[in-house]
């Protein structure tokens, strides 16, 4: 690795994420593969592998009985800053993106809603319905 001063701001700056969430995931104990911090309506998402933070997420509003929107920043790659989300059955399992919690197969999710043939890139990605309860959309007003 090149010195600190000869490299861009850039390069320093995703340098210096990197080893701030390798020492993070070195002293994360927890049982899920994500840590989860969360405060206000917002949560911090660090992904599995140990990368720096894979997306902040804030609950905006909910839109209707089975839609809400959302906020999904991620550092490294995209932002949403109005994104609607869709209640729905899981298809698969996995782990939800605000809690942390393990997802099965057939449980209540919100996902990121198509618009026209585009694909959102955090498709893949799943709330719990039960992670959202109407105290966490009230103080993220």
């Amino acid at each position: 690795m090149k010195h600190l001063s000869l490299m861009d701001p850039w390069s320093r700056t995703l340098d210096m994420l990197d080893d701030r969430s390798s020492r993070r995931s070195r002293s994360n104990k927890a049982a899920s593969p994500f840590s989860l911090s969360a405060g206000g309506g917002c949560a911090s998402v660090s992904a599995p592998n140990g990368h720096a933070p894979s997306a902040n997420i804030r609950l905006l509003e909910r839109l209707s009985e089975s839609t809400l929107a959302l906020s999904w920043h991620d550092p490294t790659s995209f932002n949403y800053s109005e994104q609607v989300w869709a209640l729905c059955t899981a298809r698969k399992g996995g782990v939800c993106a605000l809690s942390g919690q393990a997802i099965r197969r057939g449980q209540p999710v919100y996902r990121p809603r198509r618009v026209g043939s585009s694909v959102p890139l955090n498709s893949g990605a799943m709330i719990l319905a039960l992670a959202l309860s109407s105290g966490d959309l009230e103080a993220s007003e």
